[in-house]
């Protein structure tokens, strides 16, 4: 497989008013091109620590990453939706574009078959109030996906939705990434979500967190994550999992 983005020994420690906190240990990744790699760990490791670093949000770490790319364009999906409530949720999906100065009466035409692709053609001129939160998370992918980004970095989209709407969109955004062919870096505390959407996971350990463990995940007649939950390995790489994080209740 092709890289598009190799991560060397990234650390990370946090300076409090009476502490360092050590927050990232040491993090040596390969992410190949039009995969999905899932980080998985206990709260508070780090995982969402790493997605700000490599969105170039936080700059202040040790160690280095770089991409197989010149200038590549990097999508980065928060846990909420962050809609703009005053906005159409159209007007919402340009606004990566228009913060960039992308947006052209092309990209607007791409935006516009994204929403006809994905069937919320018809809601392009509600607002966010009269859409379901499943909706709502659609409209912000779409937003992200807008600037046509090369890697996709998602933090728990789905941890605000009910379970039922969690299973449905998490169906829907893998079927996305995947006809996109968009290289993702997701965060979940979800095991049985990360074994159904993913290519790859990542275990991290606890805080100072680093690379427990790595599954390429190999289920017998893959497909979307709702069905890939009924593969007959799906359990043993849940209980292997399940065993790495270590975690105590």
């Amino acid at each position: 497989m092709n890289n598009l983005l190799e991560i060397n020994q990234i650390k990370k420690n946090y300076i409090t008013d009476r502490e360092e906190i050590k927050a990232i240990e040491d993090i040596t990744l390969q992410i190949h091109k039009g995969e999905i790699v899932t980080l998985i760990g206990s709260s508070g490791c780090g995982k969402s620590s790493l997605l700000s670093i490599l969105a170039g949000i936080d700059k202040e770490t040790d160690g280095f990453f770089f991409f197989h790319k010149e200038n590549p364009v990097i999508g980065y999906m928060l846990q909420n939706d962050a809609l703009f409530p005053w906005l159409t949720i159209y007007q919402n999906a340009l606004l990566g574009l228009k913060i960039q100065k992308k947006k052209t009466k092309e990209s607007e035409n791409y935006v516009k078959d994204l929403f006809k692709k994905y069937k919320l053609e018809e809601f392009m001129n509600k607002y966010p109030h009269e859409l379901s939160g499943g909706m709502k998370q659609r409209v912000a992918l779409i937003r992200t996906l807008a600037i046509k980004p090369d890697i996709l970095l998602l933090d728990e989209p789905f941890s605000a939705l009910d379970y039922q709407s969690r299973l449905a969109v998490s169906d829907d955004v893998f079927n996305i990434i995947k006809k996109e062919n968009i290289t993702t870096i997701m965060v979940s505390h979800d095991i049985a979500e990360a074994i159904s959407m993913s290519d790859r996971i990542v275990v991290l350990s606890k805080r100072p967190c680093y690379v427990k463990n790595i599954y390429d995940i190999v289920l017998t007649n893959k497909k979307n994550p709702i069905e890939n939950r009924k593969a007959k390995e799906f359990s043993d790489y849940y209980n292997k999992i399940w065993k790495d994080l270590d975690i105590n209740v």
